[in-house]
């Protein structure tokens, strides 16, 4: 038994004819796109002042519970972090100042 994907059904729900493995469309259906279904109802948007205020109430009131939920770091630890970033920064700078210097260097001896 031969199965049919999904794609190769109609509208009907039938396999259309196969024309060398391509689908078969008549003349006056080739241009056309399939209009979309619709089987939601449309969702009725409230435009008052307080659906707007409970919206935002609730938006707070979840950004606050998140807030609750993060680990702050201690005074301590935030001075250690900054310490190793600018440890690290200051190395890097060096790292490409040297490596800098190295390539003036070796493009005026090419120049010259």
């Amino acid at each position: 038994m031969a199965l049919i994907r999904k794609q190769d059904k109609d509208e009907n729900g039938k396999k259309p004819p196969s024309g060398r493995g391509e689908t078969a469309l008549k003349k006056k259906d080739a241009g056309k796109k399939p209009a979309p279904r619709t089987d939601k109802k449309p969702v009725q948007v409230k435009k008052d002042a307080a659906g707007r205020l409970n919206r935002a109430r609730g938006y707070f009131r979840g950004v606050y519970n998140e807030l609750k939920k993060v680990h702050w770091p201690t005074r301590r630890e935030v001075l250690t972090y900054t310490g190793v970033v600018v440890v690290a920064v200051t190395i890097v700078g060096i790292l490409i100042w040297i490596f800098d210097s190295l390539m003036s260097q070796i493009l005026k001896l090419i120049i010259r």
